[in-house]
């Protein structure tokens, strides 16, 4: 289907940016820059999903998208860490520093990219588009982040390995995360991507849905490649 083949086209140039050819061979100062960095757009996946939730009106979407919220904070009793706090898990046997992660800041291209999210994400709030609306939850926050992961992980795991550990986040949401084409998209799907899938497939057959996506994942991704093109190439394009 067109969503699908529009979708998967974006996802190549994605993958095809110098930042990803050249991430193992980036000193680690730089790949922990890089992460740090990413770490602020993680920071944004709650109030995202909130402004989702209260955006949009196929109660369907509400319920699976407030259930995708609460798992990012297992464990009402306080005794499961959040999955920020993975993130923070991760990022210290990579190598940072507690100190490193709170003092950095976002760079100006970083809080550029923060601020324009959230005013597409209010725009198309506004518009009281439920296509629009579960498109970017998907595509920014499960189906890029799981290609992201991916391509970090071929430099992670050999350092979760060395360390003698297992990562709690970057891994467990390239996994968790993974792209589902929508033409197979499930609501008992086992992925986010396919379960927020499975609500899109409904709303897809309506007049210009299809154009409503593509155009959404098109806004999505220029943001991610403005965050990504902030970092340098890298030795293997130089």
């Amino acid at each position: 289907m067109r969503a699908d083949s529009s979708e998967a086209a974006l996802l190549a140039r994605f993958t095809a940016r110098p930042v990803f050819q050249t991430i193992k061979l980036r000193p680690q100062s730089e790949f922990l820059g890089m992460l740090l960095q990413r770490r602020f757009l993680s920071l944004m996946f709650p109030a995202i999903w909130d402004v989702g939730i209260d955006a949009l009106t196929d109660e369907m979407a509400i319920r699976v998208v407030r259930q995708i919220l609460r798992e990012e904070y297992p464990d009402a009793s306080g005794g499961t860490p959040s999955h920020r706090e993975d993130l923070v898990h991760d990022l210290l046997v990579l190598g940072a520093t507690k100190a490193e992660i709170f003092a950095c800041r976002p760079t100006p291209v970083t809080a550029a990219v923060i601020q324009e999210t959230f005013a597409l994400m209010g725009d198309v709030a506004a518009e009281m588009s439920d296509v629009k609306l579960l498109t970017i939850l998907r595509f920014w926050g499960e189906v890029l982040v799981s290609v992201e992961y991916g391509e970090y992980w071929k430099r992670m795991a050999a350092q979760f390995s060395n360390a003698g550990t297992r990562s709690r986040f970057y891994y467990e949401h390239h996994h968790h995360d993974g792209r589902e084409p929508l033409a197979t998209a499930s609501e008992s799907s086992s992925t986010h991507s396919g379960r927020l899938g499975a609500c899109l497939m409904r709303l897809l057959d309506a007049e210009d849905a299809v154009e409503q996506f593509v155009e959404a994942e098109q806004e999505v991704l220029a943001l991610r490649l403005k965050f990504y093109d902030q970092f340098p190439a890298g030795p293997a394009s130089a």
